[in-house]
């Protein structure tokens, strides 16, 4: 009986241990979880900084210098190309904006090929309508719109990250990619 036991037990120790040897991985896991934060904070960092070095390439490419732009802490850019009257106030979150715009590819290898237009768009007016702060569009276009005025048309250079991100848009933004809005202001209500 007690050699019956002994092995019962060896065999109950064996089990054990080889449970423990496969649960390890999921045990560790839950610090797993830490590096796999950090592995996605890393490849958001190394995605902003090329993001970063595609919109100083086509402001380069394009002459446009450090006094024609202003950049924003989230790394959108925005270029002036007409200015409302200053007499309109900013746009605020809830206010409805109606705007007309262009977006475009920056890339070297696809630099300026139009993807969307307002015009294209199939309403009366060939425009875009939304409310500001309500996220109906790209952070980007959230973000600048609350720095515009009616009458306002800026170049917006967008990192990916404010635009579509990792997982583009259909077939037409592939992932991670940096774009261009020609976007102004038409009106505000």
């Amino acid at each position: 009986m007690r050699n019956v036991f002994s092995l019962t037990r060896s065999t109950l120790l064996l089990r054990l241990a080889a449970l423990l040897l496969v649960a390890a991985p999921v045990l560790s896991a839950c610090d797993s979880k830490g590096s796999i934060a950090k592995q996605t904070e890393k490849l958001l960092e190394q995605q902003k900084a090329a993001d970063e070095a595609s919109i100083q390439a086509y402001l380069t490419r394009h002459n446009i210098t450090g006094s024609s732009y202003t950049r924003t802490s989230t790394g959108l850019y925005l270029i002036n190309v007409k200015e409302g009257p200053a007499s309109n106030a900013l746009i605020k979150a809830g206010q409805k904006v109606t705007t007309v715009y262009v977006g475009k590819f920056i890339g070297e290898a696809n630099d300026g090929v139009e993807f969307d237009n307002s015009s294209n768009n199939r309403t009366a007016c060939g425009c875009l309508n939304f409310t500001a702060g309500a996220n109906s569009v790209i952070q980007g276009w959230e973000e600048a719109v609350l720095l515009m005025r009616k009458g306002d048309r800026k170049l917006l250079l967008v990192p990916s990250n404010l635009a579509y991100g990792s997982a583009g848009s259909g077939t037409s933004i592939p992932p991670n990619t940096p774009l261009l809005f020609d976007l102004e202001i038409t009106d505000v209500k």
